[in-house]
């Protein structure tokens, strides 16, 4: 992922996404990685974890603005999860992050600004000012063969029409996000099936 204005779009775009459970675990470590992009039904990279997109979905590496780095979609929804490489980000001292973490309120968020609700009626660029974050689930859960820090969030909205809830899995060594916005029937289970094929390189 390039470090530019797109890249700071994406750091602080991170926002609101659905849920499931996780599976308790021990972390593992994971390799270093890098982003490329592909349409529903093919292989997507992203630094060296590989996952197959589901059929009807589209993956954006780079978008123009940068609001939609990394986003997954399908249908009329612009956004409805994101695969991101922050090694660029991170490794930036003066980058404008915070690291993604299951120990704090907005922790599926990495921007320093104040977070926003993303929902299939709220892209990013146009989602309302996030209000709460309530830890409803932590733990560790499968990507592939790894084990990633997991999070769900009850997420509250200052326009409630897009209270939601968010997933996260954070590889910390890889340095690889992966949120999940909203809670659109069937995607749950489409997030768990696509990160259960995740392989490394």
């Amino acid at each position: 992922m390039r470090w530019s204005s797109g890249v700071l779009a994406v750091v602080v775009a991170l926002a609101t996404a659905a849920c499931t459970t996780s599976t308790a675990g021990e972390a593992q470590p994971v390799p270093t990685v890098t982003a490329t992009g592909a349409a529903g039904g093919s292989q997507v990279t992203v630094g060296t974890m590989r996952v197959t997109v589901p059929d009807g979905a589209k993956y954006t590496e780079h978008s123009q603005d940068g609001l939609l780095d990394g986003c997954l979609a399908e249908g009329t929804v612009v956004c409805e999860a994101r695969l991101l490489d922050l090694r660029e980000a991170t490794a930036d001292p003066n980058a404008p992050i915070n690291l993604p973490s299951a120990k704090r309120p907005f922790g599926w968020y990495t921007g320093t600004d104040v977070p926003t609700c993303i929902t299939a009626a709220s892209p990013p660029g146009q989602a309302a000012v996030a209000t709460g974050s309530e830890l409803l689930e932590s733990g560790y859960a499968p990507v592939g063969s790894k084990k990633a820090e997991y999070g769900r969030w009850q997420v509250t909205c200052e326009d409630a029409t897009q209270n939601n809830q968010v997933r996260m899995w954070w590889l910390p060594t890889s340095k690889i996000l992966i949120v999940q916005y909203g809670s659109f029937q069937g995607w749950d289970a489409k997030m768990d099936t696509l990160l259960a094929g995740a392989t490394f390189t």
